[in-house]
């Protein structure tokens, strides 16, 4: 009997206009691919067609997804730069030029000799980390992209040190991801927009037609890029995390801040499925290099969840069950609140209100189905029994 990849991959060729004019030898090729379609059935080259087009999407992607936060900047030891200068044109400090110079080499010790594709915010500080950084990859062909969907929240044009005081405390009361600031954007906005920049940057990690280099060898392009760099802010390096992980509100607000030229690191998921997931905080050292947890929790130490790392699809929930919100990827609906009034209302209404909230918390609480109302609804019709 004939392989069976002889006979399949043929027929993926084949195509009926050209085999009725093919030479001899085609037609005597194209004919051992008929029993394929017999032996195997239509299912079988289709879910060959989807293996294929899986492995080569999974191996256009890039080993690495590294996120840097740029180096300091004038803005971030002089808070009064933010309101004379435009936030675009905040410039690094010579510590950040410095910061960055190191990033690049602890880049450069992770990476070694493979190559890199950089995307930065379009401002002022991100451009000049961006060219410290290559300092470490002399002589080495880089392709690099202006991002502006990279940028850094917009806080509201010209900011004034003591009015953003107290829209901070307001953001406070408000909810950091929630709060608007005037002329500018809340977190939901950002989030929207790096959304659409990680739909772009995945879309486009295996169409060559998109990264095409004037002046460069064609034979070149037909290597995939090993590691895909953005050179961007501290919270769009949160907010990416947020978007492609699929962190919750709560769980995002629990990520700290990255420092000045922090370097986060998610490696593509060894399973074939050309995921990622998060690595951590990359720090060279003189034998490699380790990673270490990103700072959590209250006070910076505590553990990142384990589902926090990969993407998260969805979360599973089993209504009844005792435990069902103990699991920690279900954290944020274990805490949340009864019903409350604004207003006063009649005492039926607010009785009834108020029994409504608590039976569906009590449900959740005794992990069993609600016995409140029942026994409420009981007590009431034995009451009504002996007063009648």
């Amino acid at each position: 009997m004939p392989c069976a990849c002889a006979l399949v991959i043929p027929l993926l060729a084949f195509h009926p206009a050209r085999h009725a004019r093919a030479p001899p030898a085609q037609q005597a090729l194209a004919s051992r691919a008929k029993p394929a379609r017999a032996m195997f059935g239509d299912g079988f080259l289709s879910w060959l067609e989807d293996e294929l087009v899986k492995r080569r999407m999974t191996l256009s992607r890039p080993e690495r997804i590294i996120l840097v936060r740029h180096g300091l900047s004038e803005g971030n030891i002089d808070r009064s730069a933010y309101s004379r200068t435009p936030d675009s044109q905040i410039p690094l400090t010579e510590r950040g030029f410095a910061q960055a110079a190191v990033a690049g080499l602890q880049i450069r010790q992770l990476v070694g000799n493979e190559s890199i594709r950089i995307f930065y915010s379009p401002y002022l500080r991100a451009r000049q980390t961006m060219l410290a950084i290559l300092r470490a990859f002399d002589g080495q062909s880089v392709q690099i992209s202006s991002e502006p969907r990279l940028r850094e929240q917009d806080f509201g044009n010209f900011q004034d040190p003591e009015k953003m005081d107290q829209r901070m405390r307001e953001r406070q009361q408000f909810g950091r991801f929630y709060f608007r600031f005037p002329n500018g954007e809340a977190g939901t906005d950002v989030y929207d927009r790096m959304a659409s920049f990680i739909t772009y940057l995945f879309r486009s990690m295996g169409e060559k037609g998109s990264f095409e280099v004037p002046g460069v060898v064609a034979k070149k392009r037909t290597q995939p890029v090993n590691n895909y760099v953005l050179v961007t802010h501290g919270l769009l390096m949160r907010i990416f995390c947020m978007c492609y992980l699929r962190w919750t509100v709560s769980e995002f607000e629990q990520v700290w801040n990255p420092s000045n030229c922090e370097i986060w690191v998610l490696q593509k998921i060894p399973d074939g499925s050309g995921r990622y997931e998060l690595a951590g905080r990359w720090r060279a050292t003189p034998y490699r290099g380790r990673f270490s947890s990103l700072k959590f929790g209250k006070g910076k130490r505590e553990r990142l969840f384990e589902h926090m790392k990969r993407p998260l699809v969805a979360r599973v929930v089993t209504p009844g069950d005792p435990d069902a919100l103990k699991d920690e990827t279900l954290r944020g609906l274990a805490d949340i609140p009864g019903p409350s009034f604004s207003r006063p209302r009649s005492k039926k209404g607010k009785k009834k209100g108020i029994l409504s909230g608590d039976e569906v918390l009590a449900y959740w609480g005794r992990g069993r189905p609600c016995t409140h109302a029942a026994e409420t609804s009981s007590q009431r019709g034995q009451t009504k029994h002996s007063s009648g």
